[in-house]
């Protein structure tokens, strides 16, 4: 196996993992920092208040692409249970392919905002780094989620072929 091929494996297997743990672990220590200095010590920071969410958003919208990838966003499954396993795959076609169309109908909203964010050097309130970096997780997160489900929708066409079964929502762990 090549290494490009071995990166490109492990960005494809790890990579949501590691951005979620930094991104959580930051999330954690900066909350847990802030909570003693109000309680303990009857101060605060605003810049970890606001760093703080701004690390969650992007650990939200990457979160939600890991979910994408193993199947376990939200779905109506009950009238998969009732056909065929071909129609199955069919009904994931199309679920599939509105979900696509929901996340670049999102993307198209949200480029104005994020144009708006650039073009006027709009900085955050306190740590007073610039804005569209925060609301540059939201196409990103997008673009992760359709390549995800584009992904498992190939996954699903060899399956279908080779007449395995139906993959369902995987466990993360």
């Amino acid at each position: 196996m090549t290494a490009a091929r071995r990166f490109l494996g492990f960005l494809d297997d790890k990579m949501e993992y590691g951005l979620i743990i930094i991104f959580y672990t930051y999330f954690i220590v900066i909350i847990v920092l802030e909570v003693t200095l109000r309680y303990g010590f009857n101060r605060s920071t605003i810049i970890g208040e606001e760093t703080a969410r701004h690390a969650f958003i992007w650990l939200s919208w990457i979160a939600a692409s890991l979910a994408a990838k193993y199947r376990i966003h939200i779905k109506i499954a009950y009238v998969e249970h009732q056909v065929s396993q071909r129609v199955q795959y069919y009904l994931n076609y199309f679920y599939n392919i509105l979900f696509i169309f929901f996340c670049i109908y999102g993307i198209k909203y949200v480029l104005p905002i994020l144009e708006t964010q650039y073009q006027y050097e709009t900085l955050s309130r306190a740590a007073q780094y610039p804005m569209f970096i925060i609301y540059l997780s939201i196409p990103i997160g997008y673009g992760l989620m359709i390549f995800r489900v584009i992904q498992n929708m190939v996954v699903d066409y060899r399956d279908m072929k080779a007449g395995r079964p139906i993959r369902k929502g995987m466990a993360l762990f």
